[in-house]
């Protein structure tokens, strides 16, 4: 009886281990997505800039703002800042799956824990 006990307490070991190993490997990457939307957000701010530059310039060199004369200046940051925009929405995405994964986890291991004391207790 001894040997199955320790047994069973061994492999629950090893799966709480690996289950440990699994959270922290999709919290870590979790981690690198926000960095990479933190650098995304960056460069986003960095082409509205260069935007308010160009804008700003073509109005001193010309005192209006031609429509067209802007958007030949600006066509280039538009499209960075789309490709952008197209990217972190991708990553919330998958930082979002991710997350529903770690919860959803989480929240096996507390039933499971909690419905194996439940029969330890009416066992003894």
């Amino acid at each position: 009886m001894s040997a199955p006990s320790f047994e069973n307490f061994l492999n629950k070991f090893k799966q709480s281990t690996k289950q440990a190993a699994d959270q922290m490997g999709r919290a870590a990457k979790i981690a690198k997505l926000r960095m990479d939307l933190m650098t995304l957000t960056g460069e986003r701010v960095r082409h509205l800039q260069t935007i308010g530059t160009k804008t700003f310039t073509l109005f001193c060199d010309t005192s209006t703002l031609d429509g067209g004369a802007l958007l030949d200046r600006v066509r280039n940051e538009l499209v960075q800042i789309q490709r952008i925009d197209v990217r972190m929405k991708e990553l919330e995405v998958e930082i979002a799956d991710l997350q529903a994964m770690i919860q959803h986890v989480e929240v096996k291991d507390i039933t499971d824990e909690n419905a194996g004391r439940g029969e330890d207790e009416k066992g003894e």
